[in-house]
């Protein structure tokens, strides 16, 4: 029986090849691939000023350090995320405020604007599988309030509308429409800020001035966070083939929102009735299904369950569905028929 798992990395040959290329080279920390790869991800998807970090994760570290948020500052965020959104907010002892999804997995844009205060300093926006729905009315609601904007944009690659926050964090992890094995960018509005960034993400000197005149001054304390040039030429050999990737995930895409799944251009997902006992069936026809993301305030670390009215309608429902490169078109529908199957038992 054939087997359709949940998550597949794709690899091209461009990756490979590039991979190969620089292992030879003998300049495999990061050099002129990362810069080669910052440049043609800019010029792919029309942005001025990209970072090229070592995880998505380090990009929300570096956005939040940016943002200035510090011990107190009110974060409202979505509670139903990867846990990468929120673990930086709480190292920075911001007070995070959980703000409910909505029936799509996005958040809930009217709880949050029931949650905005004088003390807000930012709102992260989460496009949860690629799901961009609600962004533009964040955009709109903190332009007016005057609250700084973070895209958590980890799963959107490949999406219509991204990127338009004060900050942007991409992840290039292995199995995300894009990867680079692991990476990310961190895509800044403000050039000032952007500068800032490049420092931070290598310890807190300018890289290439101290490539130049040896040791500099260090005047703030970095991070390590900087791309590998291994890193940047898997992501550069996939970034040649994106088109293609997309492509066929949009097409999966019209499958699965032809059956009513809530589409994202990462993976799609439904509500349906018993959870458990579907992922079983379909399982054991070879497909594999999953959950992935949790809502945050189940974990002892964010302070416990609060009372999130349609996170817990839909807390034992929702199911993420295979939506990748060695999902065909048959195989989409097939998974939305036995669905439907099931559901009917």
């Amino acid at each position: 029986m054939r087997k359709i798992k949940l998550f597949t990395p794709y690899v091209s040959w461009q990756a490979i090849f590039n991979t190969v290329r620089v292992l030879r080279s003998g300049q495999i920390a990061e050099g002129p691939e990362v810069k080669k790869f910052e440049q043609e991800f800019a010029k792919k998807f029309g942005f001025e000023r990209v970072l090229a970090v070592n995880s998505g994760t380090s990009a929300l570290e570096l956005a939040y350090e940016l943002a200035g948020i510090k011990e107190g500052d009110e974060v409202i965020t979505p509670v139903l995320t990867c846990t990468a959104t929120n673990i930086p907010l709480f190292r920075r002892k911001a007070k995070i405020i959980f703000a409910d999804t909505d029936y799509d997995l996005n958040v809930d844009i009217e709880d949050v604007k029931r949650k905005i205060t004088p003390n807000t300093k930012a709102i992260v926006f989460v496009h949860f599988g690629g799901n961009n729905r609600g962004l533009k009315e964040l955009l709109e609601i903190a332009k007016s309030k005057n609250i700084i904007l973070i895209e958590d944009a980890a799963q959107v690659v490949g999406s219509d509308y991204w990127g338009k926050a004060d900050f942007t964090c991409v992840s290039l992890q292995a199995i995300k429409t894009l990867t680079s094995g692991d990476g990310g960018m961190l895509i800044c509005k403000n050039e000032e800020f952007h500068n800032k960034g490049k420092r931070l993400r290598w310890f807190g000197y300018d890289r290439e001035q101290k490539q130049k005149l040896g040791d500099t001054d260090l005047l703030e304390a970095g991070y390590k966070y900087h791309m590998n040039d291994v890193s940047a030429a898997i992501g550069r050999g996939n970034l040649a083939v994106v088109d293609k990737i997309i492509a066929h995930r949009k097409k999966l895409m019209e499958v699965y929102k032809k059956h009513n799944a809530i589409t994202g251009i990462w993976f799609c997902s439904v509500l349906v009735k018993d959870r458990k006992g579907l992922m079983k069936f379909l399982k054991d026809k070879g497909i594999d299904t999953g959950v992935h993301h949790y809502r945050n305030d189940q974990y002892t670390l964010f302070g416990g369950r609060q009372k999130l009215k349609k996170m817990d309608e839909i807390e034992n429902h929702y199911m993420l569905l295979p939506m990748h490169h060695k999902v065909s078109l048959a195989d989409a529908e097939k998974i939305c028929d036995l669905i439907k199957q099931y559901e009917k038992i």
